[in-house]
């Protein structure tokens, strides 16, 4: 099988990225479809990008808390990526596939009849996205001793949840896997109830509120200090987000407020029919949250503490190369601050004897697809995968085989 014919797709919760093997960048797209509220037209996947107001929208998404619920609108996206992104012919290819952490063995079966029974692929090799994000750091960051032990601690921080996992020899240890409940659809979530509550109502405004949580949210390296900054009149936090208008403003945009002012004179300040979203400290609460999950009272440890109990977790001799090597990956790991903030948390959980290095590549988002576009694109991918003539033949047993060996 020739690797331009093995197709490889990162599934997460929030986004879809798909492409070839051996390719450098996939594209990516909306995990989910939508409609205008009112409206006829069923938009999939990549149509939602393709100048499409993103307010108004009612989103409906095949993964809930990590896994995939409803199969049905999972196969109407993927099949809309294979055939008009990628004009794939399953028939002739390959797929690699990422699945999320302690994958139920009923829903891998269910994967494996989707891939095999509905899509007709020929064969399917499926993978922790934090192995394929440790392979592609491998082949593009600074050569590391954890790298030739195949060693490291990836923090995947995604949509539905955040995962502290250990690798060593290339096999995730699994009893050393932690996991916050929290990702970018909580922090989502909370921006929605702040925003709601102290200037516009935008609850039924989901994806809107990602591209502003995108667009303005950071990770502050001194809570203290900005908290107290953003309490003044001068806020250097204060800043607007403009809604999209329908018309020329499609997306919105954040801007600083040339003037603040207050009372009954404060729209006098905004052009007419054009609609801003006031924002001063949400911008850093928000992501706090990934640090500190009790300000929503949720008992669990932050990701500092996270990574520390993940180390901890396996054998001491370990240690050392897990602190030497963690990788960050996932879309909730791109706010900005957010490397620099882990980094000063971390530090004091980590013995004084032991290096403590981070590293983020270039794009969390993709790391996972890039590693698995190197790996699809080798002969390994042959001695892992299952063919469709094995599944045929021995079906799910088959895979649980392959786990466990």
């Amino acid at each position: 099988m020739r690797q331009d014919s093995v197709v490889v797709l990162d599934s997460g919760g929030c986004t879809c990225k798909v492409g070839f093997a051996g390719h450098t960048n996939p594209q990516v797209f909306p995990n989910c479809t939508a409609r205008a509220k009112g409206g006829r037209q069923n938009l999939v996947g990549q149509q939602l990008l393709e100048g499409q107001d993103v307010s108004a929208l009612k989103l409906r998404r095949p993964v809930d808390r990590g896994y995939v619920v409803s199969w049905d609108l999972e196969r109407e996206i993927w099949n809309h990526a294979f055939t008009i992104l990628l004009n794939a012919d399953p028939a002739t290819s390959g797929l690699l596939l990422t699945e999320p952490m302690f994958s139920l063995p009923a829903m891998q079966e269910a994967m494996q009849q989707v891939v095999f029974e509905d899509f007709g692929f020929q064969s399917l090799c499926s993978c922790p996205a934090p192995l394929l994000s440790l392979q592609h750091m491998k082949n593009t960051a600074q050569p590391l001793p954890a790298h030739q032990a195949g060693c490291a601690l990836v923090l995947d921080a995604g949509f539905s949840f955040t995962h502290a996992v250990p690798i060593f020899s290339n096999v995730v240890l699994d009893s050393g896997v932690r996991r916050q409940n929290l990702g970018g659809k909580v922090l989502t979530n909370y921006l929605k109830e702040l925003v709601s509550y102290r200037s516009v109502n935008l609850m039924e405004e989901t994806y809107l509120v990602e591209h502003i949580k995108d667009a303005v949210c950071f990770v502050s390296d001194d809570l203290r200090a900005d908290l107290k900054a953003a309490q003044q009149s001068s806020s250097p936090h204060r800043m607007e987000y403009v809604l999209p208008d329908g018309l020329t403003n499609l997306k919105g945009f954040a801007r600083k407020p040339e003037n603040v002012v207050r009372g009954k004179h404060a729209a006098a300040i905004q052009p007419a029919k054009e609609l801003a979203v006031a924002l001063n400290n949400e911008q850093f609460l928000v992501p706090e949250l990934l640090f500190h999950p009790s300000d929503i009272s949720l008992p669990q440890a932050g990701v500092a503490e996270l990574i520390h109990d993940a180390v901890s977790a396996v054998h001491p001799d370990l240690h050392g190369l897990l602190y030497s090597n963690i990788i960050l990956s996932g879309g909730t790991c791109c706010c900005p601050g957010f490397r620099d903030r882990l980094i000063t948390e971390l530090r004091p959980l980590v013995p004084d004897q032991f290096d403590l290095n981070v590293s983020m590549p270039d794009n969390p988002i993709t790391c996972a697809w890039q590693g698995g576009s190197s790996f699809a694109a080798t002969p390994d991918y042959l001695e892992m995968a299952l063919t469709k003539h094995e599944y045929e033949e021995q079906g799910f047993e088959r895979l649980q085989h392959m786990s466990s060996a």
